[in-house]
């Protein structure tokens, strides 16, 4: 605990203690009143917990409303009736998927993309990138201000004048992980001072084998502008092993292969298993060389050859980290792979190679084939709708849906900002999986305080009730189907 929360812990207890002894003379509402106030001018007043800095307080180690057994795939399995009824077959999902890409445009398959490709709209598009970021009131790692030469470094390096109005695509595939900025850039950017958790800057994260479409670099030449399946973004050159468009194509549809279905998967150089070379995660696919019976798995990945071209090279792989082609889609291999993920840290963006609460959705979901946008509010307009709703819809309506209609393992819940995999109903609770950073909880003083998660949890849909926010159950404005 920092310095700062070790002096507001003393002090609420100080406060507390106030409150009690003056409540046996005086008006209760009026005390709670007058301890709120107090403790809003200290909190505001105390050194190294201003504004510079949010204060987050510690979840409970079991979270409200959920015991033991809660924290099992098994123990949700069981409760459902047709937890191995296939939801889509190899057909259905390709037909899902392919409704997400040419319909609703939320992904791409990079190796269709070009091999001409519009300058003057990618000008636009990074133009209006830009100008969302500069925009707004930003801050660097050290809590300062960004300023005017910050914005102007960032436009000299993307260089836009020299796009030209038809772009000869390039492809290419990750060889090592690489983080996927909004800018050109490694530095920390936040909207408010002190949050580096949350960069603005930071727009997703891409493992060994993600398939790219590259459309720019900068002035430098050390970054390169690129569409992966589900995002667009800035990606350090030297992470790319650059490849025609027949070889990137020849790449991908390689067989047989295999989709990691560990948490994370280490990758070695080696047969005994020596030479680590880095970790994917879920999702992630290999063509299979070697070793279909044998508890080591040989693969072929991408690696950067001199020049920075593509070739591939052999690596292992655990078998019990993978499985050969996709797993079938039903509720129960969704729901057994997102407990792998059970406990997860949190990262915005997926920095660190961890994920978010809409990455932890697209890594559970690969498994089986389907292909997820990249954030939230994307993933909320995929699939079958169940119900859109106003967070001013009452909680009946959305506990009917749940209760009628919701596919345990399939459903997915969409706040503004946030989604959840529904998990079924228990005492007449509603309870979801999901990776989140905090929670919002009402305070006996009439204030709110965030309680920091930061990992993948079980909870219900009570989290958060009687903060300003609200609920998660009053909260949800979607409900859909992965189907």
């Amino acid at each position: 605990m920092r310095p700062a929360g070790v002096f507001i812990f003393t002090l609420e207890i100080g406060i507390i203690s106030l409150h009690f002894c003056l409540s046996r003379v005086y008006n209760l509402g009026m005390i709670k009143k007058i301890c709120s106030s107090l403790l809003i001018l200290c909190l505001f007043f105390t050194p190294g917990c201003d504004n510079k800095e949010r204060v987050y307080y510690s979840s409970p180690g079991v979270i409200p409303n959920t015991h033991r057994q809660m924290k099992s795939a098994g123990f949700w399995i069981s409760r459902q009736p047709f937890t191995d009824k296939v939801i889509l077959d190899p057909a259905g999902i390709a037909s899902f998927n392919s409704k997400t890409e040419k319909e609703l445009k939320l992904t791409r398959d990079p190796s269709k993309v070009g091999p001409l490709y519009s300058g003057e709209e990618l000008t636009s598009s990074l133009t209006e990138e830009m100008r969302n970021i500069f925009d707004q009131k930003l801050y660097s790692q050290d809590a300062r201000r960004i300023g005017k030469l910050f914005y102007q470094k960032m436009k000299e390096r993307i260089n836009l004048e020299v796009i030209p109005s038809q772009i000869n695509v390039r492809y290419g595939l990750i060889c090592r992980y690489a983080d996927q900025r909004t800018l050109p850039t490694e530095e920390i950017v936040t909207t408010e001072p002190g949050d580096v958790d949350f960069d603005e800057l930071q727009n997703s994260s891409l493992d060994t084998g993600t398939p790219l479409a590259i459309l720019h670099e900068t002035k430098d030449g050390a970054w390169v502008y690129a569409h992966s399946p589900a995002s667009s973004g800035w990606i350090m050159k030297d992470r790319i092993a650059f490849c025609g468009a027949a070889e990137l194509k020849n790449y991908l549809e390689k067989t047989p292969f295999l989709i990691v279905t560990g948490a994370k998967a280490d990758i070695f150089l080696d047969n005994g298993l020596t030479q680590y070379l880095d970790y994917v995660r879920m999702g992630a696919r290999f063509p299979c060389i070697a070793g279909f019976n044998s508890e080591v798995i040989q693969i072929s990945i991408p690696f950067q050859a001199e020049g920075g071209k593509f070739a591939e090279r052999a690596a292992y792989i655990r078998r019990s980290d993978v499985n050969f082609g996709y797993l079938a889609y039903t509720s129960r291999n969704i729901m057994q792979q997102a407990f792998k993920l059970l406990n997860a840290p949190y990262a915005w963006g997926g920095k660190n190679g961890e994920q978010d609460c809409s990455s932890f959705l697209q890594e559970v979901f690969s498994t089986t084939g389907i292909a997820l946008p990249r954030n939230s509010s994307d993933q909320g307009k995929v699939g079958r709708s169940l119900g859109e709703f106003t967070e001013k819809t009452g909680d009946e309506l959305k506990m009917h849906v749940l209760k009628d209609q919701a596919i345990a393992g399939v459903a997915i819940m969409q706040l503004n900002g946030h989604i959840f995999l529904y998990l079924g109903m228990y005492e007449d609770r509603p309870y979801v999986i999901h990776e989140t950073h905090a929670y919002r909880q009402r305070m006996w003083w009439g204030g709110d305080i965030a309680r920091e998660v930061n990992r993948v949890v079980v909870s219900d849909l009570s989290l958060g009730k009687g903060s300003q926010k609200g609920s998660l159950l009053e909260r949800i404005i979607s409900i859909r189907n992965v189907n």
